[in-house]
Parts: structure tokens; C-alpha cells; sequence
């Protein structure tokens, strides 16, 4: 907005971010924030500033609203008043607009508010200006022509004898006429509607007689032959006697308005056809009689020559014409249209969202079907018709004429479809229950598990397989109480049963699961897997009861806890020898160790016995282990390494160990491999890195990597790999060793070279 305006803005908030304060600021208004909160600096600010505009969100509004519009008149604030807020119903807008206010603008179409800013500005601005006409005085004609000029008002002057004096360009803008044509019609009477005559003559006398006449309501013919309806204020016009010497009549058209108020009229009728609809789906058990209600009433209301309910066959391609008004005899219920993209149907089913046809014949999306083609339909909406998983149809209207569908067309004709939805959702999901209450009677009936159904203390179902179980009757068990059930289970057991059962009955849980021995008519006593759950039975909680007869399960468990447990002795017995015969090996290498002079062999029995030791400390670590299938490293590998240490007397050299180990399970071959391969690098940093230095330090990590792999780092801060040694086509034994085991378990090896020596392996 170019020229200058002040605005008031009341919010329940002092958010200086709010959209609202934005799109003011981007046209450069002038803003004061107010709080709603504070009334009464509220109330100074009403009364001392003169804003050009009041805006409040609708927060504001609920909690200051009426007292804002009360000091506007009490004032005489000539200020227009609007409120911006989320969606509303219709019945809360007129509400809202009844009150005062001059507009409402949901916040979704912030868009809407400068130009609804610049257009109540103006407006009032009008208004003030005819405000301050005194029509008790003789208006000058400089006046008088710049208030005909400036005004969006019909503003028209009569002599004594109800003729045309003068008229502003509104007044000749909304009938169509020039001023030359207006003034050549010379009275009022020949443009008035014949029936309102009375109402303009009643309205002159008292004009006459010096009276203000306001809100009169009469109807004006334009030039093309209609009438518009106006409500018109009628005042004297005095000369310097104080004799009146003409009559100014200001009015403003009502066709806008009358249309909306019948806009607004036929919307909640509509909606109380919509409501009346949903009553009779109620009652209403026929599908079919519901979708001859729904197209009749989609014809009568929305004034359409044909409606339709389309629904899709079970091949998909095609949709059968189930319901309609106005096509040609023994169509409906046989005539089918194709359902692809070339049919309005198809296309509605494709797009997911209503389709509207102003001219058939111009569409470009699809073409018409023969069912329209036949009917000569020109113009048409078609929305779907939801079925409980997929589209159950469509719903659809056509007309011979052309026609142009309002928002609330399209809306009544979605509401219809969407009434039609919930019957044919409730009706799938009725005959599923049919069929499920069926197929559970059978089952029940049927299945070997057993099941009862407990119901204020007493069993009230009990089917087959809980009788075969037991060997009572079903009979029997249906005279049985809680009592009763107590009695036939075990002593140990009754207790925590009980308190169970109760705790579901009183609602402190929903359900329970537990194993249980019960007592057979022939008194032998079974193990039962029980389930129990509260339902509603009646309007009451009930207990619903599953059993199974688990006795053989549970012979078996105590046979296969026997054989494991003695299996498991065995292969801790086995690993304890094969431990100890790695052990003898290793003792027979140190007595050969005594009669072998050349230090090149007594190096190579050296590394060896240490490789042994790797695979003795496996079965060591199994031996001891809980679990016989997997090994926990972090214990392992820190014995493992300690024993490197000793042997090669690193202590002695003050060479440091950190050992970062995750608690990772693996398989006896990949620990037993894991093992030889940290022993061949630490015992090569060992014996080769800290040769010119006694300090140094050794770090080895193995963990989880981001992609679930597993890394092996292990570095040293020594002398470094020597740069011409290629591990991959080493002599060296070690080096052979760590790529045939990587290679084994697909891993990758890499060598960082920078301040020491990284190994890092990954499988």
C-alpha cells in the first residue's frame, strides 16, 4: 500500500514472527502490537489512538472481542474491525460477522487481508465523508461533485416531483447505463420495480416533511431489463432558507449480499439434508434403497437431469450403473462403463479427487462414454465412493446444459458420496463379523484347544477340546464356578491363578500367560499352558481362558535338560583334554627346546609353542565358559596378550598395554583365528619394534564398525614396518599366516605407516 495507514494489531501473543505481522511488514504498514491480555492499556490505547484498521486473531477476539467492539461504539470509532483465525464453521462465521465485525480471514489465505485492508479503508472513508455532509444545510456544488466523484455509492439527487437531477457514476455503473440515458429517464418512477412504488412514495413523504428516511429497500431496473435490490438512505436537501428544495438519496446494492445470505441459506439446508441422510442410513438396512434416496436427492437439490452410482466389477475393468435418475429404461443395474483413463470414471478412480466437466465435448482428459453420449450430457461432477480397503465406486451428476458447479456443488455431492461410504464400510464390516462369529463358532467348536469363557464367577462356554482335555462333559463344565475351577488345580499352583484371574476381572491387567498342572476327572494331574485375557461380556469384564495340554512337552523338556546337561559335561571334558594335550605338545617342545643349538630353530620352536598356546587358551576359556557355542573375547585376548608380554619379558622393557576390547560373541574357528592373528602382530611388535627403544606402547582394539563388520586394530609406536616388506608375498611364516586367516574369513588387511605401525583387519 502506497499511501499511509496505521494499524492496531490484538493478539493473545507478542510473537513478533507471526505470519500475520509478516505479511503486514512486507507491505510496509505501519504496525502496533497489542496484547489481548492487558485490558486495560488495551482500553487506552482504543481510546487514545485512531488506527485506520483493527485486526485481532481469533484467540483475541474470544477473549476481548466484545469489549473491543463495545469501546469502538461507545467512542464513535469509525474504524472497521477484523479477525483472522483458523477454519471455523458456518454457523460460528455468521455468528462471528453478526456482531460487528466488518470481515473474517482464515489464516490459510493471509492473501486475501491488504486487499481487504485496502477495500474497508476505503469504504470507511466513504462513509466519513458522507458523515459529514449536514443535510440540514444547503450542500455547495463543489461538495456535492467531488462527493459523487469519490464515492462507491449510488448517490442520486430528485427534484419535488421525484425527477432526476444529477447522478454519480456508480449509480450509472451498476444499472449500465450513461448519465445522458439516466437523466432522459426523468422521474424515479420509471425505473422503479412496480411492486416497490409504494415503499419509494412512503419514503418521499416523510423526506418531504424534513425527515431522515434510512434503510429503505427498493428495487431499480438496469438497462438490460433486471432489477438489482438496494438499501438506500433518503435526506432533504435545504437552500439558504431553510426550504426544501430537492431529495438525496445514497443507496448501496444488495444483490452481493442477498446472494450470499442465500448462499449461506442453501449451505445449512444442505447440510440438514446431508444430517437427515445419515439419520435414515440407520434404519436404512438395503444398500440398494440408499442409493435410489442418494440420486434422487442429488437430482432434486442440485437440479441435475441424470445421477449415477457406478460400481466396480470384480474384473476392475468396468464399472456397472447400480443406481440413477433420469437415463433410459433398463439401463440401470445392466449398463457398464469402461474403467480407464479414458472415461470420466476411470479418470475420478485415477486421480483420487472429484472431476468436474464444464463441456464434454471440449474435454481433453477423457472422452464420453456411450452411456453420456446417448444421453446428450454436456457438463457433469463425479467424486468416489469408498469402500472399506478400495473405491467401492462413483458417485456422479450430469447435465444437458452447460453448467458451471459451485465449491459447495462439489462439496454436497462429496458429503452424499461420503455418507454412502461409511453404509457400505459398515455393511462389508457387519458381513465380515458374520462370517468371522461363523468361522469361530467352528474353530471353537472344533479345535483342540481348549477354551472357556468365565463370566460373573461362573463358566458360561466351554467347548470340545477343553472336555477332551480335562474328560469332563461339556455339560459338566458349564455348571462349574471359580470355585470349582480351584478345586481341580494343583495346590501349588491355585494361588498365583486366582490372584490373576482376579487382577484381570478388577482391571489391574489385561491378560496373563502361565504354566500350570490341573487335576483330570480320572484325578491325574496334567501340565497346562494356560492364557487368559479379559473381555467384555454384557457390559461386564468376563475372563476368556486358552489351554493347552502340555504334559508330553514337558516329559521331553526334562528328558532334553538331562541329555544336554550331560552333553554339556562331556564337551567341557572334551575341551579340558584337548587343552591339556596342547599343553603336553607345547612341554615336549620345551624339553626338544634343550638339545637344538642353532638359535634360527630355537626362534621358530619359540613362535610355534606360542601358536599352540593361542589354541590351549580356547579351550581354556570354553572350559570355563557358561556357554559352550560362543566365546566372550574380552577376557581371552587380555590372557593372551599378558602371556606374549611374559614370555617375551616386555615388562622389562616398560612397553605399555592398552587393550580396547567390545564384548563381542564369536565362533570357536573365528575366536581360535582372531587369537592367532593378534598373537602374530603383538609377538612381532614385541620382538621387532622397540629394539632401540625400551619405552614404548602397544594398543590393540577390536570392535563393531558402523556397516556390522568387525575390525582388529593393533598398533605400536615403535621403529615401523619396514617399507620393503610385502606381506601379501612374504617368506615370513607369521605374515603368510595373518593373510591366509584374513583371506579365509574375507577380510581385508592395510598397513598405516605414520609415527609406528597400524594393522588394521576387517571381516
Amino acid at each position: 500500500m502506497s499511501e499511509k495507514c496505521d494499524i492496531l494489531f490484538i493478539s493473545d501473543s507478542k510473537d513478533e514472527e507471526s505470519p500475520i505481522l509478516q505479511k503486514l511488514k512486507v507491505n510496509n504498514l505501519n504496525v502496533q502490537l497489542e496484547s489481548s491480555e492487558n485490558y486495560i492499556n488495551l482500553c487506552s490505547v482504543l481510546s487514545k489512538r485512531r488506527s485506520d484498521i483493527i485486526l485481532s486473531d481469533y484467540k483475541a477476539w474470544k477473549l476481548r472481542g466484545i469489549e473491543i467492539l463495545r469501546i469502538i461504539k461507545e467512542k464513535e470509532i469509525m474504524v472497521p474491525y477484523i479477525v483472522i483465525g483458523k477454519e471455523i464453521d458456518e454457523k460460528a462465521m455468521i455468528s462471528l460477522i453478526e456482531t460487528g465485525i466488518n470481515d473474517y480471514i482464515e489464516e490459510d489465505s493471509l492473501h486475501r487481508l491488504i486487499p481487504t485492508i485496502k477495500r474497508e479503508i476505503k469504504n470507511t472513508n466513504s462513509v466519513k465523508k458522507l458523515k459529514n455532509f449536514n443535510f440540514s444545510q444547503c450542500l455547495t456544488e463543489e461538495k456535492f461533485q467531488t462527493l459523487l466523484k469519490i464515492s462507491e455509492f449510488m448517490i442520486y439527487t430528485l427534484d419535488l416531483n421525484t425527477n432526476l437531477l444529477d447522478v454519480n457514476n456508480a449509480f450509472n455503473d451498476f444499472l449500465g447505463y450513461n448519465k445522458g440515458e439516466t437523466l432522459d429517464s426523468s422521474n424515479i418512477y420509471k425505473l422503479i420495480h412496480p411492486n416497490d412504488k409504494m415503499i419509494l412514495t412512503n419514503g418521499i413523504q416523510k423526506v418531504l416533511e424534513g425527515t431522515f428516511v434510512k434503510n429503505v429497500e427498493y428495487r431499480l431496473k438496469k438497462k438490460n431489463g433486471t432489477y438489482i435490490q438496494l438499501l438506500s438512505n433518503q435526506a432533504p436537501i435545504f437552500n439558504i432558507q431553510n426550504q426544501i428544495i430537492g431529495i438525496l438519496c445514497v443507496s448501496q446494492d444488495l444483490t452481493k449480499s442477498r446472494k450470499i445470505e442465500q448462499s449461506i441459506e442453501d449451505h445449512i439446508h444442505r447440510q440438514a439434508l446431508i444430517a437427515k441422510f445419515g439419520l435414515e442410513t440407520i434404519t436404512e438396512k438395503k444398500i440398494d434403497n440408499l442409493f435410489k434416496k442418494a440420486t434422487s436427492l442429488l437430482a432434486k437439490i442440485l437440479d441435475v437431469e441424470y445421477t449415477k452410482v457406478l460400481e466396480i466389477l470384480p474384473n476392475k475393468k468396468f464399472l456397472k450403473l447400480r443406481a440413477g435418475v433420469g437415463w433410459h429404461k433398463g439401463l440401470v443395474g445392466n449398463a457398464t462403463v469402461e474403467n480407464n483413463k479414458n472415461s470420466q470414471a476411470g479418470f475420478t478412480l485415477l486421480t483420487t479427487a472429484p472431476v468436474i466437466v464444464e463441456n464434454l465435448k471440449t474435454e481433453t482428459r477423457f472422452c464420453a462414454p456411450k452411456l453420456l453420449a446417448d444421453h446428450e450430457v454436456i457438463s457433469g461432477m463425479s467424486v468416489i465412493i469408498q469402500g472399506k480397503n478400495t473405491p467401492f465406486g462413483i458417485l456422479g451428476i450430469h447435465t444437458k446444459e452447460h453448467r458451471i458447479f459451485s465449491k459447495d456443488d462439489i462439496n454436497f455431492l462429496q458429503s452424499i458420496a461420503n455418507v454412502l461410504a461409511g453404509v457400505i464400510v459398515r455393511d462389508s464390516t457387519e458381513k465380515e463379523l458374520r462370517e468371522s462369529e461363523e468361522k469361530y463358532r467352528m474353530l471353537t467348536e472344533q479345535s483342540l484347544l481348549g477354551t472357556l469363557i468365565l463370566a460373573n464367577g461362573q463358566i458360561i462356554f466351554a467347548n470340545k477340546g477343553i472336555s477332551n482335555i480335562l474328560g469332563f462333559s461339556i455339560n459338566e463344565l458349564l455348571s462349574w464356578n471359580l470355585n470349582t475351577i480351584g478345586h481341580h488345580i494343583h495346590s501349588e499352583d491355585i494361588q498365583m491363578t486366582i490372584e490373576n484371574y482376579n487382577k484381570i476381572l478388577n482391571e489391574d491387567i489385561s491378560s496373563f500367560q502361565s504354566e500350570i498342572r490341573m487335576r483330570k476327572k480320572n484325578n491325574e494331574y496334567l501340565y497346562i499352558q494356560q492364557y487368559s485375557k479379559r473381555i467384555q461380556f454384557r457390559g461386564s469384564s468376563a475372563l476368556f481362558i486358552n489351554i493347552i495340554d502340555i504334559t508330553e512337552q514337558k516329559k521331553n523338556e526334562i528328558l532334553l535338560e538331562s541329555s544336554l546337561a550331560e552333553k554339556e559335561i562331556l564337551l567341557k571334558e572334551i575341551h579340558h583334554r584337548v587343552k591339556n594335550n596342547l599343553q603336553i605338545i607345547s612341554s615336549l617342545i620345551v624339553l626338544q627346546e634343550q638339545y637344538v643349538k642353532d638359535e634360527r630353530i630355537l626362534y621358530i620352536f619359540k613362535d610355534f609353542q606360542s601358536r599352540i598356546k593361542v589354541m590351549a587358551l580356547i579351550h581354556q576359556t570354553l572350559y570355563n565358559s557358561e556357554n559352550l557355542n560362543k566365546i566372550h573375547l574380552s577376557n581371552y585376548i587380555k590372557n593372551l596378550v599378558n602371556n606374549l608380554f611374559k614370555a617375551y619379558s616386555a615388562n622389562s622393557k616398560q612397553i605399555k598395554l592398552e587393550l580396547n576390547i567390545e564384548d563381542i560373541d564369536f565362533s570357536l574357528d573365528n575366536a581360535n583365528a582372531c587369537g592367532l592373528i593378534i598373537n602374530e602382530l603383538v609377538s612381532n611388535s614385541l620382538k621387532h619394534a622397540f629394539s632401540n627403544n625400551n619405552d614404548g606402547k602397544i594398543i590393540v582394539t577390536l570392535k563393531k564398525t558402523i556397516n556390522n563388520r568387525i575390525l582388529l586394530d593393533v598398533y605400536d609406536n615403535g621403529i615401523g614396518f619396514p617399507k620393503d616388506v610385502d606381506y601379501k608375498n612374504s617368506d615370513s611364516l607369521g605374515l603368510k599366516l595373518i593373510s591366509t586367516i584374513t583371506k579365509q574369513m574375507d577380510g581385508k588387511i592395510s598397513i598405516e605407516r605414520n609415527n609406528g605401525t597400524h594393522v588394521k583387519i576387517t571381516w
